[in-house]
């Protein structure tokens, strides 16, 4: 007859139960072990990884927001060179214009004027002058760009008594008619 199952190497059926019992237990807590710490860095890891791909979205954006800033600044740029041309070909210097290009409006002392409420001073981008005298104050802008909140503070700044820019060349004032208002030229 074979021998009972209980007897294990030579030990009674109760160490050889006990020695089993002891190998299970050690094996669960094991596995429960690994388990709970695999579970610990599974949210570890998730956390992880959402932060990253938070972090990176974040760059991402600001990326493009800093690329956008400047795509814009290079299109400002070409528009208000191409209005430039336009602008001395429409008012040659041989017919006595000047085109003044970027010029604070001032007061009749020369001082720079700011608006009440912004506190900011405002250039405009396009002055033409014939005869000492303003002819024609000219904004570029592109073909969507909103500009109703700039001529409303270039209005406060007259209103203020920024009638005035100064020639670059000579450090001269110019006058700025009462009846020019500044003429808002669109661009692609």
């Amino acid at each position: 007859m074979p021998e009972p199952l209980s007897v294990i190497a030579g030990s009674t059926a109760a160490e050889g139960s006990k020695v089993v019992v002891k190998e299970v237990l050690k094996e669960t807590a094991e596995n429960s072990i690994k388990e709970s710490a695999v579970k610990e860095s599974l949210s570890t890891i998730e956390n992880s990884s959402l932060e990253a791909l938070k972090a990176q979205n974040e760059a991402a954006i600001q990326e493009a927001k800093i690329q956008q800033i400047e795509n814009n600044r290079i299109d400002g740029a070409n528009r208000e060179l191409k209005a430039h041309n336009d602008l001395q070909k429409e008012f040659p210097e041989s017919e006595g214009y000047k085109v003044h290009q970027e010029t604070y409006l001032r007061d009749s002392d020369g001082n720079i004027v700011k608006d009440n409420l912004s506190d900011e001073a405002r250039r405009v981008d396009f002055m033409v002058e014939k005869e000492g005298q303003i002819a024609k104050s000219i904004e570029v802008t592109s073909e969507t760009a909103p500009k109703e909140f700039q001529i409303s503070k270039e209005s406060q700044i007259r209103d203020s008594g920024g009638n005035f820019i100064k020639d670059r060349e000579s450090g001269s004032l110019i006058k700025i008619p009462d009846s020019v208002k500044t003429e808002i030229r669109r661009y692609a």
